[in-house]
């Protein structure tokens, strides 16, 4: 099932507010050393080289996520102050795969005294492990300033400070910050992302942090009540509560080119509300919430038609074995080529005088189908010797192999047939620009 028209998350940039200096910019200290060096020549002679070695040493900023509010810390709390960049060193972007021990998983179910509506003891109890997201990027012109890019929601899955939220809420970031439902904002350190399946774990520092209890998503059955907590829309709206039931429990969606199985609910879910929690009625996290549709389809003219209530977050149990490769190891391994592909069957071939195989639709920039010498509009027809007549049968070869693998393809192009050997690389490694754009039919004709 493909979902073309639906959303993650809001990705605009945000302008700082007006008359607020950007997050720990550094700027105008640059500047002002500038102005002093331009006092005499002698001087600057001298404190050039320096400047220079100083801006180089300036480590750079690496995605710090901050989470929303997510619910009011104790009151002798002590989250980790924010550190200025010139401070401390901040974590590389992509992690290095480092051994780390799997955290006790502490989470504490609420206490719910009242059975018939167990929401309000459920939201008070469970808000102060919701928190929200920050992806900064640095806007330094000299140096390390930074704006907010886009924003999210994540939650506590251990008292020692490990979170987990949605790939694409701190993807591309330069800083990551979380902050919590008093409003304190803290640096999270990027732990390891997925982004097959859209999951990735961030670590704070603090004291008396609360997380979450994690539930069975296994167990889950259509028509079960289920609550969404997170910041749609930001921290203007952190800790916002929306309530539903459970519409479908394993639903095969397409997102940006990638299938996998999630809980449908009609709990309103919104931009802001990625990585955020989606709980049962015992205030355990059965879900992560990571997109929902907002067209349902198109009328007789070509409008679309809004879609109500489809909104969909990761099965936990699923996203818990992602996890623990995240935490334990800092990556997880998904052997990809870099392609979309497309069935070309006897039909395709006969109407543009081609051959039949696996029609390349676009090639990712840098990735092995592109170092391959793959292009759109080429035709692979053969793999490892053996004819390829399916898009599903080819997607599941790949799926086999491991990161490192080779492939020997056999491409059509224009009339003739050339031999190229294909190395598999890890999709979460290759970025989404493309190279030569999409394919053409046209070409063919």
């Amino acid at each position: 099932m493909e979902y073309p028209n639906y959303y993650y998350e809001q990705n605009e940039q945000h302008e700082p507010p007006q008359g607020e200096p950007p997050r720990r910019g550094i700027g105008g200290y640059i500047v002002t050393a500038v102005v002093f060096t331009i006092i005499g020549a002698l001087l600057a002679t001298i404190l050039m080289p320096s400047l220079y070695q100083i801006s180089e040493e300036i480590p750079q900023a690496t995605p710090t996520i901050a989470p929303v509010p997510s619910g009011p810390l104790s009151p002798d709390a002590t989250p980790s102050p924010n550190l200025d960049p010139l401070e401390t060193e901040r974590p590389a972007y992509t992690p290095n795969p480092t051994t780390r021990p799997m955290p006790e998983l502490d989470g504490e179910s609420p206490i719910i005294g009242n059975s018939v509506n167990p929401v309000p003891d459920i939201v008070e109890q469970t808000s102060s492990g919701v928190l929200g997201v920050i992806n900064y990027a640095n806007a330094g012109l000299f140096g390390n300033s930074y704006v907010e890019q886009a924003s999210g929601s994540a939650f506590l899955i251990s008292t020692d400070g490990y979170i987990v939220t949605n790939a694409h809420v701190v993807e591309d970031a330069d800083a990551i910050a979380v902050t919590f439902v008093d409003g304190d904002e803290v640096d999270a350190e990027l732990i390891g992302m997925d982004k097959s399946m859209d999951i990735a774990v961030l670590k704070v520092d603090g004291e008396n942090l609360h997380a979450l209890k994690l539930g069975d998503s296994d167990s889950v059955r259509v028509g079960e009540f289920t609550i969404a907590i997170g910041d749609p829309t930001g921290r203007e709206l952190a800790g916002t509560t929306t309530f539903g039931i459970i519409s479908a429990t394993a639903r095969e969606v397409n997102i940006d080119g990638k299938t996998n199985v999630y809980l449908q609910t009609d709990a309103a879910i919104n931009p802001g509300n990625s990585g955020g929690p989606l709980l049962n009625m015992a205030g355990e996290v059965i879900g992560i919430t990571s997109a929902k549709t907002v067209t349902a389809s198109y009328d007789e003219y070509g409008n679309a038609i809004s879609a109500e209530g489809l909104g969909f977050a990761i099965p936990i149990n699923d996203a818990m074995r992602i996890v623990t490769q995240l935490i334990t190891s800092g990556y997880v391994l998904r052997p990809g080529i870099g392609v979309t592909i497309s069935t070309w069957d006897a039909l395709a071939a006969q109407q543009y005088g081609t051959v039949e195989g696996m029609l390349v639709v676009s090639v990712t920039k840098d990735g092995p189908a592109d170092e391959a010498g793959l292009r759109p509009n080429d035709i692979i027809v053969a793999v490892d010797g053996a004819s390829v007549p399916t898009q599903d049968e080819f997607v599941a070869l790949v799926q086999s192999k491991s990161v490192g693998d080779a492939l020997a393809l056999e491409v059509w192009r224009g009339g003739k047939t050339f031999e190229t050997t294909l190395v598999i690389g890890d999709l979460n490694t290759m970025g989404s620009e493309l190279v030569g754009g999409e394919a053409d039919y046209n070409f063919f004709g």
